[in-house]
């Protein structure tokens, strides 16, 4: 492995670094899944409360950010007319919040006693938090114990980077079935695919040790449910979006987020996840594991599925090829990334790419972005757009690439410590402040 660390002058004379790291092979990557911690709540709504609140104050009202502890129990049905039979205990409190808590003159007013009783536990447990905008509207906003410190796990990693999008705002939590720090996209370790496509992005694959970008879709695949397999247009149809905001009247609707069935309703008219799918059956069949597995890309030593491509086949990627959702065309039906800068050629941000050079070896670039409080214009880096993006990654050797998660999450470990810094800082000190991740990629 070797790291390099480099300093660019951009067209309008501001300064980016830019990290690159040269790995020997893709066999080395592995996908890391964080351990949760209860911190990286707190930061994800001192981020809302210090930053994206007062930023976007004319887009939030009322948010209402919590997680339920694993040895919190509901004392309610897990069967609901309008969403079915619940088997993840955070859908079924973000259902009780939804339809039993209101809140008059800035107090939270319940009309379940019950409901009442979960709400003031989690507050006293530190499992929830209230933050204010300017708009009258309230919004739920459960979060996933799926999310962590990079820093603080597997720290005999000689390689550590942040890898996947994944659920991160309001305008993200497009059914009742999300939750924040939801991973989503493709990723694939030595033919088993841990996690499955969606929205018909990009795929960066590594096949017979050739690196390739290309497009990989859901409806491809095999999807196995207690032991029977399902293709779509054979025996199933996959509804997801953004081309479904809910599933058609009638039939047997399973909804999936990545490895587990997280819903089941009968009648079909089913809310369609932004982090997963539905699984849609013209007759209903007994739910028993909720596990689910997936088949078809056995071929596949390597596959991750997060951005829009930087470079195929050694051109520079002049636009958007992969789809992203427009928050402004609220008449479409959402799904993430919403807050994707989507003018590829002016919006500046941190950026983390994955790619390799014309020899098939794999490259990780950072693009260091400005920090969110005490940014210097004049002396620090500020990030860089995307057309930007690709043009720096062409200049490095890059031959193919696509992004991955950058932003505030953007960072790269080399032996448990950062070479630039992260966007994310504290307001008091601005000291740099870690944001908690889903899934990263890590080598020993």
């Amino acid at each position: 492995m070797r790291s390099e660390i480099h300093h660019f002058t951009l067209a309008d004379s501001s300064h980016l670094n830019v990290q690159s790291v040269h790995l020997d092979r893709f066999s080395d990557l592995q996908f890391l899944h964080p351990s949760f911690d209860s911190a990286g709540f707190h930061k994800l709504c001192d981020l809302y409360r210090d930053y994206i609140i007062p930023k976007y104050s004319f887009a939030f009202g009322t948010l209402v950010h919590f997680y339920l502890p694993e040895d919190m129990d509901l004392p309610f049905p897990d069967c609901d007319e309008c969403y079915g039979t619940i088997l993840d205990k955070t859908v079924l409190c973000n259902i009780l919040f939804h339809k039993h808590v209101h809140f008059r003159n800035n107090d939270p007013v319940f009309d379940d006693p019950q409901v009442k009783l979960i709400f003031q536990a989690l507050q006293e447990r530190n499992c929830l938090r209230i933050a204010k905008g300017i708009r009258s509207t309230l919004s739920f906003l459960p979060v996933s114990k799926t999310i962590g410190f990079l820093s603080q796990n597997n720290n005999n990693a000689s390689l550590k980077v942040n890898a996947s999008f994944f659920i991160m705002d309001l305008f993200d939590l497009g059914s009742i079935y999300d939750q924040i720090g939801t991973p989503f996209g493709l990723c694939v370790k030595d033919g088993t695919i841990l996690q499955p496509p969606l929205f018909d992005r990009e795929v960066l694959t590594v096949k017979e040790n050739k690196v390739s970008v290309t497009d990989i879709s859901l409806k491809q695949l095999e999807i196995i449910l207690d032991g029977f397999s399902y293709r779509d247009g054979r025996n199933a149809s996959f509804l997801s979006r953004p081309q479904y905001r809910r599933s058609p009247s009638g039939g047997f609707d399973i909804v999936i987020v990545n490895e587990k069935i997280v819903a089941y309703k009968e009648g079909g008219n089913c809310e369609i996840p932004s982090s997963g799918f539905v699984l849609h059956l013209d007759r209903k069949i007994a739910i028993k594991e909720t596990s689910v597995t997936y088949r078809g890309l056995e071929d596949l030593s390597f596959a991750i599925q997060v951005g829009n491509s930087v470079v195929r086949n050694g051109k520079m990627t002049q636009c958007f090829l992969s789809p992203f959702y427009k928050l402004l065309q609220f008449w479409k039906t959402s799904y993430p990334p919403s807050m994707y800068p989507h003018d590829y050629h002016t919006d500046r941000a941190p950026r983390i790419v994955l790619g390799a050079d014309i020899d098939d070896k794999p490259m990780l670039l950072w693009l260091e972005g400005a920090a969110k409080f005490g940014h210097d214009p004049h002396t620090d880096s500020v990030g860089a757009s995307l057309s930007e993006t690709a043009e720096i990654c062409k200049e490095l050797g890059m031959f193919n690439g696509i992004h991955l998660d950058g932003g505030g999450s953007a960072q790269i470990l080399i032996n448990g410590q950062r070479e630039l810094k992260i966007s994310d800082r504290k307001k008091e000190d601005l000291e740099e402040n870690e944001r908690a991740i889903p899934l990263a990629l890590y080598v020993l």
